[in-house]
């Protein structure tokens, strides 16, 4: 059973790094050609869909990603140790749909419904800027992190990791068609 943990926990990692390395955020390929990376754009290679947030907007968004990120080194970390309902906490109050950072990715309320985010804060203007396309994959992200929370949860009770790294698997599969298909500037 740990073996497992252990492969399956690698696995994450490793996947969690395919983002990481297929999106720089100042749009470098970090293949080499000769003895220097290349701009994408210089080679007019990047095929991702450029999002032209504001300076302060982007900066917001590479922060939710760097934090993101943190947050599931840290659920890998309390995975890995046997920590289910640390991984839980984690996932829900950082990444989940109850997390700040979901509320830009939330559809808009009927008329008359409460409001999560004000429409004057961060959350509510980059919810309003992204492309359709983006705030769907985060939505999916964030359903999948609070699914994952569900099934870390579980996990503490019967002691089988294996459902929770499996939605866990899912999360992070949304972050790397995030990074696949847009690029912030």
């Amino acid at each position: 059973m740990r073996r497992t943990l252990i492969a399956s926990t690698v696995l994450l990692l490793l996947m969690a790094g395919v983002p990481a390395q297929a999106q720089d955020h100042q749009g470098m390929d970090h293949s080499m050609h000769g003895d220097h990376a290349m701009p994408m754009a210089a080679m007019g290679g990047d095929p991702r869909q450029l999002v032209n947030f504001p300076p302060e907007m982007r900066e917001h968004t590479l922060a939710n990603m760097r934090d993101h990120l943190a947050a599931i080194s840290e659920i890998l970390a309390a995975m890995s140790t046997g920590h289910y309902a640390k991984a839980a906490r984690t996932a829900s109050t950082r990444l989940g749909l109850d997390s700040p950072a979901a509320a830009g990715c939330k559809p808009e309320p009927a008329a008359g419904a409460p409001m999560m985010s004000r429409p004057g804060d961060m959350e509510h203007r980059m919810g309003k800027a992204m492309p359709e396309g983006m705030r769907n994959i985060g939505l999916e992200m964030h359903t999948a992190a609070s699914d994952f929370a569900a099934e870390a949860l579980k996990a503490t009770g019967i002691n089988n990791p294996k459902p929770a790294l499996a939605a866990l698997s899912r999360v992070i599969q949304q972050c790397s068609a995030c990074h696949a298909t847009y690029r912030v500037q």
